[in-house]
């Protein structure tokens, strides 16, 4: 789930140094003898490290690449572009901004770009990256993130491309690159300073697509090349879509079912077998009830007291909506519905499961001072591709409840699960204190419990929660949920245990 902090799914979070494929040796160099300074300054062998951009070391030149001879001009017509472009808003700051000129002047400096493998390979790469760009954007509405004025996308602990005070590092331009650890290396490789002028990116357009292309060509264009298809380059453009079905151990054959035969269609609308499909929430197929699972004894009521509850929601303020919504009533009547919660494995392993489930919870919501995600209203979480659990036009599906359950694929087995109408009613969640919970243990039990439970550690549960902020994504976002988890622990009596991080 995504936290009331975030307005929108930041594209390039985390993901700068996912195409390196040796180990990592060292952050910000300092290398050992025969291992080479990227770009980013990480330390290693092979093109990665020592070819474009090497800083030092046993530095080469990477040649270029052949191209196929496509025109990107001639594909990306005026007709393409503005279709795309036509589709933002009269009021939109990127209408007037990006130009189909200035993303062919700054296609010129990535001469493989859309010319790679067959023709059909270069249209396929052309389309794929505006798809993500037209998400990112919103048909080339913003040239900023909505709000990231007001967030903090600095990461202190890099030393390479440190954060110039009073700048701000926050998504900007077609692919909403952000963090000082992507503007330093983009405006070195593409000729501006992109620590002392962030603001360039959205100010210039030609740099602002190039410094899409430049992540473009370093993270995402090898993938789609390669025929590994669109799924792979999502995953490398951000990380946290489809987070929901991550807990998913068998291969997707088909969304929302139509299932061949011997398969099962799972709650979420997926073809496969296994209790994860033909178990719980299972609609069609060979379905298999899945026995209850063993407990230890444990009472959620003895471990969350009426005191330990207190202190957490007593931290919100006294005007928080939430403050007067969520009871430790409400918790425990919902807990109910959900046997497993806080009494598997040992009674230690009660405690942590119970002192991760508030950390999240409170990270989420604030010390239970939001019921719904801020602003969540203006936002579009409807997935249109979905036909299991299609939008109900009016209706929003944004962030509600203790884990800030999101979109209407969440939402719709949800309420089915649950016993509410996720789509026709979702504002049920932030109205009915119990359902509210039921949401947060439904995601939890289906997604995290068995993470927590198999001593997997707490970092864990962060990647299942919202893997966007691991690996440097949102460091100060998995350390505030560390540091709850931590409290939490230290006042139930258990140790956190190891692997705290993501």
């Amino acid at each position: 789930m995504v936290s009331p902090n975030h307005l929108k799914l930041i594209s390039v979070i985390g993901i700068l140094v996912s195409f390196l494929t040796q180990s990592i040796v060292a952050q910000n160099c300092g290398c050992a003898s025969g291992l080479c300074c990227s770009q980013y300054g990480y330390c290693g062998t092979t093109a990665a490290y020592c070819g474009k951009g090497c800083q030092s070391g046993p530095c080469t030149t990477t040649p270029a690449s052949p191209t196929n001879g496509a025109s990107v001009d001639a594909i990306v017509t005026p007709a393409f572009f503005n279709r795309i472009i036509n589709q933002a808003g009269s009021g939109c700051a990127g209408k007037s901004f990006y130009t189909r000129s200035a993303f062919l002047e700054a296609a010129r400096s990535y001469t493989s770009f859309g010319k790679t493998g067959s023709l059909d390979d270069s249209k396929r790469e052309i389309a794929a990256f505006f798809a993500h760009v037209t998400h990112e954007t919103g048909f080339f509405c913003y040239k900023e993130e909505i709000r990231g004025a007001s967030r903090d996308y600095c990461d202190e602990g890099n030393r390479q491309y440190p954060c110039v005070p009073g700048k701000g590092y926050y998504g900007r331009g077609p692919i909403q690159i952000s963090w000082n650890y992507n503007y330093g290396p983009a405006g070195k490789s593409i000729g501006f300073d992109g620590l002392n002028a962030p603001e360039t990116v959205a100010n210039d357009p030609i740099i602002s697509f190039k410094t899409a292309f430049w992540f473009w060509m370093n993270n995402v264009h090898s993938v789609i090349t390669s025929n590994q298809g669109f799924g792979p380059t999502i995953r490398k453009i951000n990380r946290v879509i489809a987070i929901l079905a991550g807990f998913l151990t068998q291969s997707i054959v088909g969304q929302n079912c139509g299932c061949a035969a011997k398969l099962c269609c799972s709650q979420f609308g997926y073809c496969g077998t296994g209790t994860s499909y033909c178990g719980k929430g299972c609609q069609s197929g060979p379905c298999t009830k899945t026995p209850d699972a063993p407990t230890n004894g444990a009472s959620v009521a003895n471990i969350v007291t009426p005191a330990f509850f207190k202190g957490i929601i007593s931290q919100a303020s006294s005007g928080c909506a939430g403050k007067s919504f969520y009871t430790r009533n409400a918790f425990l009547e919902a807990a109910k519905s959900y046997p497993g919660f806080g009494k598997t494995g040992s009674i230690d392993d009660s405690k942590r499961e119970i002192a991760a489930f508030f950390a999240h919870v409170t990270h989420e919501t604030g010390h239970f001072c939001y019921k719904e995600e801020i602003n969540g209203a203006s936002k579009d979480y409807c997935d249109e591709t979905n036909i299991q659990y299609p939008c109900v036009p009016g209706k929003g599906y944004h962030g509600r409840g203790p884990i800030q359950i999101s979109w209407n694929y969440n939402y719709g087995p949800a309420g089915k699960s649950i016993g509410f109408d996720g789509l026709n009613a979702p504002e049920t969640v932030s109205s009915n204190a119990v359902i509210a919970f039921k949401t947060g243990f439904w995601f939890w039990m289906n997604n995290v419990h068995s993470i927590i439970t198999s001593n997997k550690g707490f970092g864990a549960t962060i990647r299942a929660i919202n893997g966007m902020e691991c690996k440097g994504g949102n460091t100060g976002a998995v350390q505030a949920r560390i540091k709850y988890f931590r409290e939490y622990c230290d006042k139930l009596g258990v140790s956190p245990g190891k692997n705290l991080s993501c």
